[in-house]
Order: structure tokens, then sequence, then C-alpha cells
């Protein structure tokens, strides 16, 4: 039964293996409560063909996870298929990595679990959706190459036509590639993207999930071309709309686990990651989602609103 998690090891036996997974020369294997069970070595470690997983997921029959710092995307596809995910890592202790994966877990299991209820709050509330997805509209390029980071189910990438998404969630994963979403399976701290590719990236209510929102906003730079735009948006934490959601975080399998942000606070994350504050957006006004019962218009500015795009400039 696969159930535990390996971790690409040096041989120095603490240390993450920095090159190809699978060349590892040992393979860390932790439980799913993050003991270490035991460590193994990589019979394969010399093997030229390291792009064949096969090899690998044969030999560690009973691992359902790997966590590497560098693993090609056509074995990370390859695994997938084999049904192991696999997510990048920027820890160099190798329980540091699993202890980030362990928390980060808490977090997205829970749209594993609740995924089917994550779609219909969305049904249900389809004013708010759609004055969402509207202001948004405006909010991002209406030219270039998109990227949503927490991509989810695709609720946002699909009607704004941005086709590639980077999300840890299997089923939420599923879901968003039915929908011809070209979904990457990682962290949003350790994005499993090479150079400089996209032309704006847009991470809706992401960050409130996330174990470290700089590292994801500096992330996002790194995968941007000079010049191109990052759109954080979320339910502002300042405005009604934000308390009526501060209410209901306890009680809430979804909200319970979310750090909520000011709009305030998410500029300065993003100017303290390198970009330059272009302009924000908001929209859904009034005390409670309850009372919108009709597509509101948004508007520039933030301050009034409950949800806020905030848009920033890689300088």
């Amino acid at each position: 039964m696969r159930q535990f998690i390996a971790v690409g090891t040096k041989k120095d036996g603490v240390t993450i293996w920095d090159k190809h997974f699978g060349v590892s020369p040992i393979y860390s294997i932790f439980s799913k409560d993050g003991k270490l069970i035991e460590q193994r070595v990589n019979p394969y470690s010399n093997e030229k063909d390291h792009d064949n997983p096969e090899l690998i997921v044969d030999f560690l029959q009973d691992v359902k996870v790997f966590l590497a710092k560098n693993m090609g995307a056509k074995s990370k596809e390859k695994l997938l298929d084999l049904g192991i995910s696999s997510f990048l890592v920027d820890e160099d202790s190798i329980f540091d990595a699993v202890n980030f994966y362990i928390e980060a877990l808490k977090k997205f299991d829970i749209f594993d679990k609740f995924y089917d209820r994550y779609e219909e709050w969305f049904d249900r509330n389809e004013f708010v959706y759609n004055s969402e997805i509207n202001m948004l509209k405006k909010a991002i390029p209406k030219n270039g190459l998109g990227i949503e980071i927490g991509v989810g189910s695709g609720r946002f990438a699909d009607p704004l036509k941005i086709p590639y998404g980077v999300e840890p969630s299997t089923e939420m994963a599923k879901i968003a590639k039915s929908k011809g979403i070209k979904v990457y399976q990682g962290f949003a701290e350790k994005l499993p993207i090479m150079g400089a590719k996209f032309d704006f990236a847009l991470i809706a209510v992401t960050i409130c999930f996330v174990n470290d929102p700089i590292k994801t906003i500096k992330e996002t730079y790194r995968i941007l071309k000079k010049g191109g735009k990052v759109i954080v948006a979320i339910v502002d934490k300042n405005s009604k709309i934000g308390a009526e959601y501060l209410k209901k975080q306890k009680n809430s399998d979804f909200y319970k686990v979310a750090k909520f942000f000011s709009s305030e606070d998410i500029i300065k994350m993003i100017e303290d990651s390198g970009f330059k504050f272009s302009y924000a957006y908001q929209t859904l006004f009034g005390s409670s989602i309850k009372s919108i019962n009709e597509v509101q218009k948004s508007k520039q500015g933030y301050g009034e609103g409950g949800f806020v795009a905030i848009v920033g400039d890689a300088r």
C-alpha cells in the first residue's frame, strides 16, 4: 500500500539531493506524520536513464509522495499518471522539507476532501462569483500569457481564459484539467516552472492559504517576464464582508486554515517582493454576501469593496 513520503537525500543522510530526483544516492522514507522510518540506497543512482520514473516507482513500492529540489516536468507528469504526487521544496534539510509538506498538507488536503463543497459554493453564490469574475477581467492584462497560482478547479482561470495553473490538490487539479487548463502540481512557495515565462500571474485568494506569502510572491516574480504583472485578489479583512468571513472562520472547514489580509498588507508584500504597486480594483459592496442578489459593478481603488485585486508590476 502506498502511504509514505520519499525525499531524495545526499550521502550525508540529512541534506536534500539537489540534482534530479531519479539519481538521488539515498531515499529517506517518512511516515505520513513526519517520522523518519528508514533510508534506502538507490540502486539506480548511476543510471543514465534517470528520466524513467518507473524504475523508482517500482523500487519505492510503498511511497505515495516524492519531495525533491529538482525534477523534470516530464518525470512529474509520468509520476502523476502512475498515481504518485511529487512536489518541489526549497529547504536544505530533509526534516525541514517534510515538516513544510505536512504543514501545507493541512491546508490543501481540505480541498481534496471537500472539493465538491467548494464547487457548490460558487453555484450557490452566482452573483458574488460573477461580480468577482467581472472585476478580475478588468484587473488582468488583455494580452499575454497568464498563469494562476493556486488554480483550484479552474473557477477563475477558465472564464478568464488563463491557460496555465499551479495546484497542490489532486482532486481540484483534475477538475481544472478537464476544462483544458495545463496544471502543474506544486506549491506556490516553490513553483515547478523554470525561468521567466509568463506575462502575468493571478493569485486569487490563494495567498490566504499558503504557508509563506512573501515567498509565494517572490516565486511569482521569478516566473514573470520583465514588466510582467502579478494580480493578488483577496477578501479584504478590513471590509464589512471581510468581517463577516472572520466571524465564521472558526466554524468553517475552509476558512479555519486561512489567514486574511488587508489591501495594505498585500501592497506591502508585493513591494517587499520586488514589484511596484500599480493599481487596484474592488467589488462586493455591502455588509454581507447574503444580501448580494445581482451582479455588482467594480471600481478602481480599495477600501470599500470586500473583494479586491491588487496589481503590481515586475521591475
